[in-house]
């Protein structure tokens, strides 16, 4: 395709072409606290045990200060349900339909590998509590009784981590600023993570070397977006990130005369490359649709803190 994939995302922003994702948080007044509720609804279910045990008051973990927000009973719905933990990002909160998969029930009863029980430093929640949020998650885990089920979640997807490899697999941006050299060739990489979508079905990655004052490297000189580098799908034993694995990639080699291009007016030139500073970025989207129309998900963003630097 000629037109490349980012500039039609980008493009797109804010258009019609962007599929509206269905949200939990669709009540009027989320803040909302009823005084009474049906037994066993969620509104029951907060009054009498998640806001006595979780939020409640400043001071409990979950009134707002730390994820999930159990402040209210739509802002706990709006968190937990169809929504990927942060401890334990292969699985949801609250799996309508499921408590043994949700891992609002893996924490409170303290299983399947978690790294603390909730609520923090407290005694447990009574059995009968327990079982009575199974219940509910069992019954569909409804906002309220005889709601439509919970909507399924395009999750966003984790902002991918950078780094720098020389070909040997040695990471060279361990400590800060990159140092290479002209002639040398150098593998960018970085992690893709969303919670529906396998790293190998990501269907679009890229990186680009940013040179500051809306400059950047060519990487695609037959692109519409001629710094924008594709990056590919590594399956051998790709180098560790921080709990993920670093297999999307792309090589560059270091050219005496660094071709570059102005970002707003796309106009290209060259520089010598000696004394130059790069900086990585890295950006993927987990879901695309080539269509017509053309049709794509969310896109991850990152930028590196450290600069590629070209020894002269």
């Amino acid at each position: 395709m000629k037109r490349s994939i980012l500039f039609v995302a980008l493009a797109a922003c804010g258009s019609d072409s962007v599929p509206d994702m269905p949200d939990a948080a669709v009540e009027d007044d989320p803040l909302a606290v009823h005084e009474t509720a049906p037994a066993g609804s969620l509104d029951d279910l907060h009054a009498r045990i998640i806001s006595q045990r979780c939020s409640g008051q400043p001071g409990l973990c979950h009134n707002g200060q730390f994820e999930p927000n159990l402040s209210t009973p739509a802002l706990t719905y709006a968190y937990v349900v169809n929504r990927p933990g942060i401890e334990k990002f292969d699985r949801l909160r609250v799996k309508p339909g499921d408590p043994s998969a949700s891992l609002f029930i893996d924490k409170i009863r303290n299983r399947n590998g978690v790294a603390t029980q909730m609520p923090l430093g407290a005694e447990p929640l009574d059995e009968a509590d327990v079982k009575a949020i199974e219940k509910w998650i069992t019954d569909g885990a409804l906002r309220s009784p005889g709601a439509d089920p919970a909507p399924v979640l395009n999750n966003p997807p984790k902002r991918p981590q950078l780094g720098v490899f020389d070909v040997a697999g040695n990471r060279l941006d361990n400590g800060g600023q990159v140092n290479v050299n002209i002639g040398q060739t150098i593998v960018l990489r970085h992690t893709v993570q969303d919670f529906e979508t396998a790293d190998n079905a990501i269907p679009f990655s890229a990186v680009s070397l940013n040179l500051g004052n809306d400059k950047a490297v060519v990487l695609d000189p037959s692109g519409d977006d001629a710094q924008t580098g594709v990056t590919t799908f590594d399956s051998t034993n790709p180098p560790m990130g921080i709990g993920d694995s670093m297999n999307r990639e792309r090589s560059f080699t270091i050219p005496a005369t660094l071709p570059r291009v102005d970002t707003v007016t796309k106009v290209k030139d060259t520089i010598p490359a000696g004394g130059v500073n790069m900086y990585l970025q890295a950006f993927y989207i987990d879901e695309l649709d080539l269509g017509p129309p053309v049709t794509f998900g969310m896109l991850a963003f990152e930028g590196a803190t450290f600069a590629i630097h070209i020894n002269p």
